[in-house]
Formats: C-alpha cells, structure tokens, sequence
C-alpha cells in the first residue's frame, strides 16, 4: 500500500506505473513545460532575466495536450505512448459536446487517431 501519492500525482502515473512509464511521464512534462514557455515572449523574456522561477504557472497547459495539439499523438507514441488525455482535452478544446462515456468509446475503438 502507498502511504502519498503526490509524486504520482505530479506526473499523473499510478503508484504501479514502471520505470520507463516514470521516465516518458517526466520527460514530456519537462518538455511541455519549457516548450510553452520558450515559445511564448513574455515568458522567455522573463525566464531570460530573471529564471524559472519568474514564470506564470496559471497559464501553463497540461503537456501532453501541448504536444498532442501542435503535433498530433500518434507521432509520439513510440517515445511517450498513446496519448488518451491529449485526445480528450483538445476535443474538448475544439468545442465538441460529445459527453464523456462517448469519448472514452471512441479512444477505445481507436477512432481518434490524431488532432487537427
């Protein structure tokens, strides 16, 4: 039994998740997260003069949604795995009002191959 799992949380893995699910999970936050801010001018400004630790998290997405909007999920898979969540959040983003259970069927049946 896992006494916390705020760790877990952060990179939104279970306490079960391996090594290399560990590792991707990680890795692709890192990217997302230095991607958004290296892409926006206000905040590389910022991050430039005056480090990480000036930069606005309110704004941040979640970076598999990042990578998955700009990219496409499938293009990734075989560094980071399928990326379900990125799926969900940028239908959502695109303003389809399917509810959830329809949604989950679809990924399920593998119909949502990528994002436009």
């Amino acid at each position: 039994m896992v006494k916390e799992t705020e760790y877990y949380d952060v990179l939104c893995v279970t306490p079960s998740a391996s090594e290399e699910e560990i590792r991707k999970a990680y890795y692709l936050k890192v990217l997302g997260e230095a991607y958004q801010v290296l892409s926006d001018p206000v905040q590389r400004d910022a991050y430039d003069r005056n480090g990480k630790y000036s930069i606005s998290r309110e704004t941040m997405l979640d970076p598999t949604a990042v990578f998955a909007l700009l990219f496409g999920s499938e293009l990734f898979e075989d560094y980071i795995g399928h990326l379900a969540v990125a799926s969900m959040a940028s239908s959502e983003l695109a303003g389809e009002s399917e509810n959830a259970e329809k949604l989950h069927d679809k990924l399920k049946a593998g119909s949502i191959s990528h994002l436009h």
